[in-house]
């Protein structure tokens, strides 16, 4: 699926699920379901708040974090563009992009758990991930092979995003422990 595909998709997900409510009662605006589509609540969408704790982050630069992802994401960022022109209140726009350090290291690691990715992009990718992690104990380490072209792009920056670390990437082979 192209990037302009992907975008149309998302586009019409933040319209459908436009005004839903998170957990904690607060209403969603397009930004924070597309922060939650990044990280795989897509069936369950949360406010940056929500996220950030679910993450174990700080929630301002948490949100920091998300948008300098976005932005660096030809389909999210198209998105987030619809979004901001919709909602020009919205108190997430306004938020600032930082740049976040690639966590990689090198050496011998055990493997735990295994997960083909196949061709999955984007959100699937990040939902898929998120499941496979939640039944791993902290510490252990899941290999992902992860075929998709924008994988280089999207599963560091998930990794960052989440907590996770990637101790190893050579596309289409990602090592990634379970932190949080």
């Amino acid at each position: 699926m192209n990037d302009a595909i992907r975008a149309e998709t998302l586009i019409a997900d933040i319209g459908r699920l436009s005004g839903a409510r998170c957990p904690c009662s607060a209403t969603l605006c397009g930004h924070a379901l597309l922060f939650s589509f990044l990280l795989g609540f897509k069936s369950q969408p949360r406010c940056a708040p929500c996220l950030a704790n679910a993450m174990g982050r700080p929630a301002p630069d948490f949100a920091s974090h998300l948008i300098d992802t976005i932005r660096h994401r030809a389909c999210y960022n198209a998105a987030w563009l619809w979004a901001s022109a919709r909602e020009r209140a919205c108190l997430v726009a306004s938020v600032q992009p930082v740049s976040a350090p690639d966590q990689t290291a090198s050496g011998p690691v055990d493997v735990d758990a295994e997960f083909d990715a196949g061709d999955m992009g984007c959100g699937d990718l990040a939902l898929e991930l998120r499941i496979k992690l939640q039944s791993m104990a902290r510490g252990a380490v899941v290999q992902v092979i992860a075929r998709d072209p924008g994988a280089p792009a999207d599963i560091p920056a998930w990794c960052r995003l989440t907590g996770n670390p990637l101790v190893f990437q050579n596309h289409p082979i990602y090592l990634i422990q379970k932190e949080t």
